[in-house]
């Protein structure tokens, strides 16, 4: 948080064309050394290394993992790359959960147990959702609905999303007073078309991510990670200082898209620049997820939607 806030000063207070893309290289470069020389399984958005541990695949789980996640994520957002903390967290839970299996004696069985109530817990942290990471643990991770499995991941989400809260944490749901939320059956024509849009980028927006990752393999492949992080930093930063000062502001940027005063032109311009800052951050195998870009994507879908309809 506090880097995040650091390089917003830096943005209004000096030349961000200059400014950003240094932070950004900067911040790339020793996130992605950290990774590389400490613990590469902390690479990407991290659920899937969780799905490979929950499937008896041998890869690392551990407190060196989640310390790892948590300092090279820090960076990595803070420098400005397009990704959300939610996948982290979630990997951030699951090694935590992991490293008390270790320091316990548990079967394999109980061993996945606690690995995807971890991810519930780390999940419900991340979005101040405990439902959601009980869901996320039975539908995505197990895909069981035992009485432990759901018994383990209510109470680890709920206890994670309280102890979120109690620190400060906040959710994506920005403040709404004020804004007419109401429905009626004349928004269910717009709304299908939304939805029917939303599929088509949807399709759009996975080909983008495999197309970024596979140009980095392919293109970069005799870059080390650091220097791939250091390049999507440089650019995110050149990006980033183009667009409109309404904009600049990641962190904030959902806010802006659902409750801000904005015209069409500029949610046109977010939509477009966000697609192009994620699959450039993710392809780069910079530590982030993806759950908060796609809702920041998709608030600037609807408001686009909406400004045209309304407009």
């Amino acid at each position: 948080m506090w880097l995040e806030m650091w390089r917003r000063s830096v943005n209004e207070y000096t030349f961000p064309w200059i400014a950003l893309p240094i932070i950004g290289i900067a911040a790339g470069l020793l996130s992605g050394w950290l990774v590389e020389r400490v613990a590469r399984e902390a690479s990407g958005s991290g659920i899937p290394q969780v799905k490979a541990a929950l499937a008896y695949v041998p890869i690392a789980l551990d407190l060196r993992v989640a310390l790892v996640k948590l300092v090279s994520t820090s960076l990595s957002l803070g420098s400005g790359l397009a990704l959300g903390r939610q996948g982290p967290t979630v990997q951030i839970g699951a090694a935590l959960a992991a490293q008390l299996s270790n320091w316990t004696a548990t079967s394999p069985a109980y061993r996945r147990q606690l690995l995807a109530a971890g991810a519930a817990a780390g999940l419900a942290a991340g979005f101040n959702a405990p439902i959601a990471g009980v869901l996320f643990a039975i539908e995505e991770l197990l895909q069981d609905l035992s009485d432990v499995t759901l018994g383990t991941a209510i109470l680890a989400a709920f206890v994670g999303g309280v102890v979120s809260r109690l620190l400060g944490g906040r959710g994506l749901i920005p403040e709404l007073d004020g804004i007419d939320t109401s429905f009626s059956v004349v928004d269910i024509p717009f709304l299908l078309v939304l939805g029917l849009i939303a599929g088509l980028l949807g399709g759009l927006f996975s080909r983008g991510i495999l197309a970024s990752l596979a140009i980095n393999r392919h293109f970069l492949r005799t870059w080390t990670l650091p220097w791939r992080m250091a390049l999507a930093g440089g650019m995110t930063g050149v990006i980033i200082a183009l667009l409109p000062p309404l904009l600049r502001r990641s962190s904030e940027l959902q806010d802006v898209l659902v409750i801000g005063n904005m015209d069409w032109q500029l949610r046109a311009i977010a939509l477009i620049s966000q697609f192009c800052l994620i699959a450039i951050a993710y392809g780069s195998g910079a530590p982030g997820g993806l759950f908060a870009p796609c809702l920041i994507l998709g608030s600037a879908l609807g408001g686009l939607v909406v400004t045209g309809v309304v407009g």
